[in-house]
This record gives C-alpha cells, sequence and structure tokens, in this order.
C-alpha cells in the first residue's frame, strides 16, 4: 500500500513579498497521489472530470478510460485552485504515461493552464474537446517524447523539440509572471522547452490534466499519479465537488422527504449516509439511509417534523478521499425552512430548459468553441443571483434539467448511468446554492429521460419514441426519475406502470398552498397512427389540408384515468390550505406556431398538451372545478394563457415559464388576428383557436428576436435574443390574488422590466371562469372563517367545484337551473353542514341561508 497520502501544507514565509500578495503570505502546496485501493470514477472533491465515465481512479492512479473515436482532448480540471490574474509563480508537477494499447503517435498528454480566465471555475472547468477563444496553454509530451507548447485558442503550435521516447514522463511545468507578462518553462526530467508572452499579456484561469489521442487515428489514453501545485499564483477557490454533491427536500404536512445526490462511489466504500440536525449548539442524529444504485442517491423521510422552526440540518458520510488510506467524514449543510403558513404571500420560483453551453455543445469533433459566457452559460450564476432576489417559498423545475445532445457534450449510449449524471450533476452544481435550502419540486421532462420527445404510452418499451413507450432501458427511466423525484412526497397511488417503471404524481400542502404535481408525459398516447404525420417530424403537422377534428383518435390518452382520479380528488380536499396551484411538464394547448432557428411554420405539435384533444377536455375540466392556477414550461416560450372548454376563458390560467437557456426557438404568431385583443397589443394576443381548435386567450409570450426582428441588445444575443429567464408566481391568500412575474435573464429585478405583458394580476376565482347561468341563495357562515364550499348537481350527482371562499359568505354559480347540494366545511376540524335541494335563485329574489358551523 502507498504510504503518501494527500498532503496539504503551507508554509509561512517570513520575509515580505510584493506584488498580488503585498505581505507574507501562506504559500499553496497540494500533493495529489491516488490510493491503490480506490476504484470509481468520483476522483475526488478537488476535480471535475470531463466527462465523468472519461476518467477513473484505479491501479494507485488516475486514469483516463475513455472510448469513442469522437474524444478529444479529455480534460480533468482542477476546482479547488486555479491560477489568479496577478503577478506571482506558480509550478505543476505529475507522473504520466501511455495507458492504452493502441496509440498514434500524436497522442499527447500534459497540462491545460490559463483556460477560460473570465468564466468562474466551475464554468471554465467545461473546457474540453476542442480548441477556440480563452482556451488557454496545452503543455505537453506526445507518446513519442516531443514536448510542445500549444496555443489551444488557435490550436496551433508554439514551441515543439523532440526528444527521446521514454515509458514515462515526469512532467513539471513553471510558470513566472510578473508585470504582466509570463514566461513557461516545462521540462521533463533534463528535457526542457521554454516560452513567454509579450509584455502585458496575462495567464489566468483553470488547471487541468490533458489526455488527448492522435488526432489521425484517434488513439491513446493516458495516466497520471503524483500530481502536485505550488506557488504564490495560485488562488484558492474553497469549492469541493462530492461526496455529497446537492440536496433536494419538500415539507408536506410535517413529513420531510430529503435526497442527497452522491458522486459515484467505489463498491467497497460505505453505503450509509446520516442525517443530523442542530439543536442549540449540538449536532443530534436523526436518520441514516442506504445509497442506491444506479444514480447514487439517499432519500430520507422523517415524520412529524417540527415545521414551526427554521432548522439547520446536515449530511454527513463517512467516505474514503481518493488520496488517503483513512476514513474521513464529509458533511452537507443547508437549513429547512419554517413552513411559512403564517406568511401572507408565498412566491413560487419556476424554470424550464436547463442548456449549459451554446449549440452544438462540446462533442462532435474539434470545431472551434468559445469559453466565455457566449459560450458557456454554466453554472447560472447570474440567474441564480437574481431569483435569490424574490426570496421564493418554493422552486419548480418543470424539466428538461438535462439535456443529453450538446448540452455539454454528446449522448453516450454505451454509459447511459454515468452520462446522465454528469449532466443532472451540472445542474445539482448550478442550483445548490438555492436547493440546500429552498423546498424543491424537480420533475423530468423528455430530454432528462434522453428522448427528444416522449408519449410514455404507460411505461411500455418503444423501439422508437413516436411509437409511445420509452427507448432506453427502464432501469435508466427509474434512475432518472429517483435522482429527480424522489424527494416527492409519497405518490397518489404507487402501483408501478408497465416495465416496472413507477410514478411519482402526488400532491404537497406547504405554506397554506395545495400543489398537485402532475406527470404529463408518462401516460400520453404515442402519435404513430395520426393520419397527418410528416415526414421530416413526426410530431409535426404541416398539411394545409389538416382538420384538427381527425387528429383527435379515440381512445388516445393524455393524463390517463389514474391522474383524473387524482386530480378530481385533490380538487375535493383543502384541507391545510387556502389556495391551490397545478404544477406540470407543459401547459394544455398548442401554444407554438413556428420552430426552430428558421422559425418553420406548422399546422400543429403532438408534443405539446394541446392533443389529444379529448384528453386535453378531461384534464382542464378535472383542474378547474379547484379553481387552480397551473404553471409548466417545456416550451421554450414564456406564455400567459386563459384556457376554455365550451368557449374561451371558462377554465383557468396557465403560465409557461421561459427557459433558462434556449436552443430551439419557438413563436407564437397565429394567422388570424385574436378577437378581443386589448388595446394597443399585436395580432397574436387576444381569443384566439390553437393548432388543435382548443380555445385559449393569449396574454403574453416571449417571442425570440428572430421573429419579432427586436433584439434585447444584451451580449451574448445567442442567448439573449431567444428570450430565456424565469417565472414567479405570487400567490396571496388574504385577498386570494395571483401575481404573475416573467423575468428576462438579464433583468435585474427592482431595476429592470420584466418581458411584455407581465406583470398581471388574477383572482384565485378567475380560475373558473366559466360564466354563471344561475346563481344558489346566499349562504352566510358563523362559527368558521373562510370556509370550503361543494357544490353538487343532484341531476348528475356530479361535483361541480370545490373551492376554499373568501369570508364567511357565498354565494354560489351554478351552470343549469335546477337542485344542488352544497357542502360547507372546515376540513382543519371536521366541521361540516350539507344542504340538500338547494334551488337556484330566479327573478333576481333575494335569498339568504344562515347556517352555524
Amino acid at each position: 500500500m502507498k504510504s503518501l497520502v494527500l498532503i496539504k501544507t503551507s508554509v509561512l514565509l517570513i520575509f515580505l513579498w510584493v506584488g498580488f500578495w503585498g505581505n507574507a503570505q501562506e504559500k499553496p502546496f497540494s500533493l495529489y497521489d491516488w490510493n491503490e485501493n480506490i476504484n470509481r470514477h468520483w476522483i475526488g472533491s478537488e476535480f471535475w472530470a470531463n466527462r465523468l465515465q472519461d476518467w477513473k481512479v484505479q491501479n494507485g492512479r488516475l486514469e483516463n478510460v475513455a472510448k469513442g473515436k469522437d474524444v478529444y482532448l479529455r480534460t480533468c480540471h482542477l476546482i479547488n485552485y486555479r491560477l489568479s490574474d496577478a503577478d506571482g509563480s506558480a509550478t505543476i508537477e505529475v507522473r504520466t504515461g501511455l495507458l492504452s494499447e493502441t496509440y498514434g503517435e500524436g497522442a499527447s498528454t500534459g497540462f491545460l493552464v490559463g483556460s477560460a480566465p473570465n468564466l468562474d471555475v466551475l464554468g471554465a472547468s467545461l473546457v474540453q474537446q476542442k480548441p477556440g477563444k480563452d482556451a488557454g496553454i496545452f503543455a505537453g509530451v506526445t507518446v513519442t517524447g516531443k514536448l510542445f507548447f500549444k496555443n489551444m485558442e488557435t490550436d496551433t503550435v508554439i514551441i515543439e523539440k523532440q526528444f527521446d521516447k521514454k515509458s514515462f514522463y515526469h512532467l513539471k511545468l513553471d510558470i513566472e509572471q510578473l508585470d504582466g507578462a509570463y514566461k513557461l518553462t516545462l521540462k521533463s526530467g533534463e528535457d526542457t522547452i521554454r516560452t513567454r508572452s509579450n509584455t502585458g499579456e496575462n495567464l489566468s484561469g483553470n488547471i487541468a490534466l490533458v489526455s488527448d489521442p492522435d488526432l489521425q487515428s484517434k488513439e491513446g489514453r493516458f495516466w497520471y499519479d503524483e500530481l502536485k501545485i505550488t506557488g504564490y499564483k495560485l488562488q484558492a477557490t474553497e469549492l469541493e465537488i462530492g461526496p455529497i454533491l446537492s440536496a433536494q427536500h419538500t415539507l408536506s404536512e410535517d413529513i420531510l422527504k430529503m435526497t442527497a445526490q452522491m458522486t459515484p462511489i467505489g463498491k467497497n466504500e460505505p453505503r450509509k449516509v446520516s442525517l443530523e440536525i442542530k439543536n442549540g449548539e449540538k449536532w443530534i442524529h436523526i436518520a441514516v439511509t442506504d445509497i442506491i444504485t444506479p444514480g447514487y442517491t439517499a432519500t430520507f423521510r422523517v415524520d412529524k417534523w417540527c415545521s414551526d422552526k427554521d432548522t439547520p440540518y446536515r449530511i454527513a458520510y463517512d467516505y474514503m478521499p481518493s488520496t488517503s488510506d483513512s476514513l474521513k467524514t464529509y458533511y452537507y449543510e443547508g437549513t429547512i425552512r419554517r413552513n411559512p403558513i403564517l406568511k401572507d404571500e408565498i412566491i413560487v420560483a419556476g424554470f424550464t430548459g436547463n442548456h449549459n453551453v451554446a449549440w452544438p455543445g462540446l462533442s462532435q469533433g474539434r470545431s472551434p468553441f468559445s469559453y466565455d459566457f457566449s459560450g458557456i452559460w454554466y453554472p447560472h450564476k447570474d440567474l441564480v443571483e437574481r431569483v435569490m432576489m424574490h426570496k421564493p417559498d418554493v422552486l419548480f423545475f418543470s424539466g428538461d434539467q438535462v439535456y443529453e445532445g450538446a448540452s455539454p457534450t454528446w449522448i453516450d449510449l454505451d454509459n447511459l448511468e454515468l452520462d446522465y449524471l454528469y449532466k443532472w450533476y451540472l445542474y445539482c452544481l448550478a442550483f445548490r446554492s438555492l436547493t440546500k435550502d429552498i423546498p424543491t419540486i424537480s420533475i423530468p421532462d423528455d430530454h432528462d429521460v434522453y428522448q427528444g420527445n416522449i408519449w410514455g404510452h404507460g411505461g411500455r418499451k418503444a423501439n422508437n419514441q413516436n411509437d409511445g413507450g420509452y427507448v432506453h432501458p427502464a432501469w435508466f427511466v427509474k434512475m432518472v426519475e429517483r435522482t429527480q423525484t424522489s424527494n416527492l412526497p409519497a405518490p397518489y397511488d404507487p402501483t408501478p406502470i408497465e416495465q416496472g417503471i413507477n410514478v411519482y404524481y402526488t400532491d404537497i400542502v406547504y405554506g397554506g398552498i395545495g400543489f398537485a404535481i402532475i406527470e404529463d408525459r408518462k401516460f400520453k398516447s404515442g402519435p404513430f397512427d395520426n393520419p397527418f404525420l410528416s415526414a421530416g417530424r413526426p410530431d409535426h403537422v404541416i398539411d394545409p389540408n389538416y382538420d384538427p377534428k381527425d387528429v383527435d383518435i379515440p381512445g388516445k390518452k393524455l393524463l390517463g384515468e389514474r391522474q383524473l382520479k387524482f386530480l378530481n380528488n385533490w380538487g375535493k380536499d383543502w384541507k391545510g390550505h387556502v389556495m391551490k396551484m397545478a404544477l406540470s411538464q407543459t401547459i394544455f394547448a398548442n401554444m407554438a406556431t413556428h420552430h426552430g432557428d428558421g422559425l418553420i411554420r406548422i399546422k400543429a405539435d403532438l408534443d405539446s398538451n394541446g392533443w389529444p384533444q379529448t384528453g386535453r377536455n378531461k384534464a382542464v375540466h378535472a383542474l378547474r372545478k379547484s379553481f387552480s392556477f397551473h404553471m409548466a414550461g417545456d416550451q421554450h416560450l414564456g406564455s400567459l394563457i386563459q384556457h376554455g372548454l365550451d368557449t374561451w376563458d371558462d377554465a383557468f390560467y396557465s403560465f409557461c415559464v421561459p427557459s433558462i437557456a434556449n436552443f430551439y426557438p419557438r413563436a407564437w404568431w397565429p394567422e388570424p388576428e385574436g378577437k378581443d385583443n386589448p388595446l394597443g397589443t399585436a395580432k397574436n394576443m387576444g381569443k384566439h383557436l390553437d393548432g388543435f381548435d382548443n380555445h385559449v386567450s393569449v396574454y403574453a409570450v416571449t417571442n425570440p428576436t428572430s421573429l419579432t426582428k427586436v433584439s434585447t441588445k444584451v451580449d451574448p444575443l445567442l442567448l439573449h435574443d431567444r428570450m430565456p429567464g424565469y417565472g414567479i408566481v405570487k400567490l396571496r391568500k388574504s385577498d386570494r390574488t395571483i401575481r404573475i412575474e416573467c423575468w428576462p435573464r438579464y433583468a435585474i429585478p427592482g431595476k429592470d422590466k420584466q418581458y411584455d405583458g407581465w406583470p398581471k394580476t388574477i383572482s384565485q376565482f378567475d380560475n373558473y371562469g366559466r360564466k354563471a347561468k344561475a346563481y344558489l341563495p346566499e349562504i352566510r357562515i358563523t362559527g368558521a372563517v373562510n370556509p370550503v364550499f361543494q357544490v353538487i348537481n343532484e341531476r348528475t350527482n356530479e361535483v361541480e367545484y370545490t373551492v376554499r371562499v373568501l369570508g364567511q359568505t357565498h354565494k354560489a354559480k351554478v351552470f343549469e337551473i335546477g337542485s344542488y347540494t352544497i357542502k360547507v366545511s372546515e376540513p382543519e376540524t371536521s366541521r361540516e353542514k350539507i344542504l340538500r335541494n338547494v334551488e337556484v335563485i330566479t327573478n333576481n329574489e333575494e335569498k339568504i341561508i344562515e347556517i352555524v358551523l
């Protein structure tokens, strides 16, 4: 066994050093010598590997195990140190040698230094695969013994010199910098090359190990050991990645559910994770759970949670550092906030479409890329900081937290678990400063399960996504859902669907708001037998002779009977809350008339929840009976609409939030002009029929610049002119108003404007906009404030609606002449009064019924 372990020592200098440090400073020094007993893809908390599956600690060293013919410039970035932009010196050393049996003579290994200086260390840690702006300097050696410096911005050699080939190389890079110029010296034993910059140039940014195969043969992989860094030019970042990466939790009816996302640990490492809470100055152990694979999640459930106070927590895990022989306890800390039941206004922040880099991402060849904010948007620090300013009570990520293609790298079908985790970890790292303290609802959509579109069709196996079902193995789908949704309360009906795939549709009661979490995609029928499928995009209808009635094929489902039953029962249950809000992947309408970079006009999109119409109508009918507001994402197009069933405005409002970042623009610009569009608004506002002849009243959309020709004039235009951002919904319980806000990503709250058409404030009672045909007598209640009213049609025996009213009087609207049963209740105390055979008011008579609860 190796005796050399991770050493982090600091030497206090006695003398003054003039420059960046100014006075005597500690000199950073770290040595990384990997443990021969470790075998795992997680390298250690000090590193970010591109990609997760491409690097592994094994055989007492770090090895690049990347496979594939299109995998160049594999990088493993240090994230706890980087090169500062101040004068100073630094030295980086490593032992490295050839790992693969086959190789091309151009295969090379070494260091990447000074990459992405204008990004933070996490954003810069994605530098890989391609040359391009701010890529840095590659200091390395080829498998044949040629030392070189390469400018990765231009992908050109600065200097190179051939020496003798060796079985392995001890590379040492010295960086000397003073007065804005730098000198680089690369040694392998006695072999040496040097280069220097012109005065005024700087060298700052990330440090990474590089394994680069030969460009022609695409062969050659390398191992690394005894990595050492030292020098005053090193800047500590205080960042750590793992073994606990992030945590998400929900709190509902005094039940805490929390999922810790772990990094990939070795098979022989501890499997237990603990949860502790702080009481005064003492930490108290309250729960322990196992790490579940695939996916490396650890989920806690704590009943009878004390929800009337803020409670600091920490998740504890005993792990083996990659460079140590003994276990170490790692803590991940946050706060479970008190249930804001006494807070009048509950704020929900909504997100969708978490793209991390500009198209075409960091795969598919070595075409140049920009390693600055024009190319890399991760870790979305700008957006996170602006969301924090709203002080949200709940976070809702509606889907596409992960994109399988080019965000940042292309799909790796040979390593599904690690490829997904590599991309999911980017979401975890970007938003963990929010999710560690704020209840989080994240639900997967199509790209999360590595499909361009998904019609789940009850969970069946599909060879083609358009047939309906899941293309990838059931274990993969279950893993994705576990990483994203296992912190949710237990599902309403946990019965698995086909292939043993689980469900997660459920409800949450928090802060006096009832939330329904819906699975739009899981039960939805596939479009394979649609008579108007196009050859290019099976989800797009482009036939000019298309009749929407022809695609409403009998038997096609949207939410399915199980979820409709859930929504009907949830709509009747008001215990513990005064307002309701439904959350799903996408809205129940076809709110895009143009698709893609060319904004091609289409007739209808079967991937939208406007189809199938019969299923859509059942969903809208179920939700409006509880006066629920609806929030979703998916469409890459922020929109605010009111749904209609029989006519316009007879149902609820839906808010589709804009994407965090947007590869694929969509726009709403129907050919007919909207009816009753507000004065001064464009023709795309007002009352419309969508592509499936569903009634929609449109109040606002975030059409991209490629349609409007109006630029945001905010750099990078590629990001901001596609109208990215987030949504904020403020539910005020005292007057039952709902304020809907749609924020551009660049906008600073309190200073900049929202997108055109926002904010808009509606009443909770606007969410059942159906016009009354008659009214029942006014009910006056004594003994309860804000009771729940349920109206039942005695002819059909169906519940017309259930709602918690405001105050102690209510005159119920009804939609046909006849007699009704009214249930007035206070669910928290189980008190209830039932009035039967209540007739509608005729001839404008005044009739009052007084009851005591």
